[in-house]
């Protein structure tokens, strides 16, 4: 791999091993460069979490804009918190930790944020195929509470009504791909988006997980 990313074949590495195997669950049959697995078309997880806050207007989200010198979707909208998934820590832990490191969320606080399922994905980049999976979260946070990055990788974050953010996701691509995915998913979950207000409902819910 070090080799490829010599030559220029591999760009962006980041000494961030990730776990190769069929499926989650099962025994890791090596690790590899976070950076090299889409060239192989290897499935990665990840964890993405949605940060909320419940006001007597209704719901509202808070939404991170991405670092504008961040090498991957640089200025995009992205999710409250999320991050790959590498090797040797639980999905759990590892959110705890992105919420630390992304948005200044104190562990204990992190610790509420409750895992709502998994979305599925295959997407065709110049690097080659993800078909990865994520592990969601929601979290519920205090009204008095504001997100602040110490990472460097996100610029600010703004709390918006959940309407705007389901406006900005349907009618752009503001957001990092698989970030609208996971607001899809909370929109579904919350009772947002419905059968009997959109009349794709069953398609967007079947191709939320789909299989290999």
């Amino acid at each position: 791999m070090r080799a490829l990313a010599t030559i220029g074949l591999i760009d962006g590495w980041r000494d961030e091993p990730y776990p190769v195997m069929p499926e989650w669950g099962d025994a890791p049959l090596l690790q590899m460069e976070r950076a090299a697995v889409p060239h192989f078309g290897i499935r990665a997880w990840g964890v993405h979490m949605n940060g909320y806050v419940r006001r007597e207007d209704g719901l509202h989200m808070w939404v991170a804009t991405r670092a504008r010198d961040k090498p991957t979707y640089p200025g995009m909208l992205d999710n409250t918190v999320a991050g790959g998934q590498p090797i040797g820590i639980t999905p759990r832990d590892n959110l705890i930790k992105e919420c630390g490191e992304e948005a200044g969320i104190p562990e204990s606080l992190a610790a509420q944020a409750k895992p709502v399922g998994v979305i599925s994905y295959c997407h065709e980049t110049l690097d080659g195929a993800k078909p990865d999976q994520m592990f969601c979260y929601d979290l519920e946070m205090p009204a008095d509470f504001t997100p602040v990055n110490t990472d460097g990788e996100i610029d600010e974050f703004e709390l918006w009504p959940i309407d705007r953010v389901a406006v900005r996701v349907r009618d752009s691509f503001d957001f990092k791909f698989n970030c609208n995915l996971a607001i899809i998913d909370f929109l579904i979950r919350h009772g947002y988006l419905t059968p009997e207000n959109e009349p794709d409902y069953v398609d967007i819910v079947l191709g939320l997980r789909r299989p290999d």
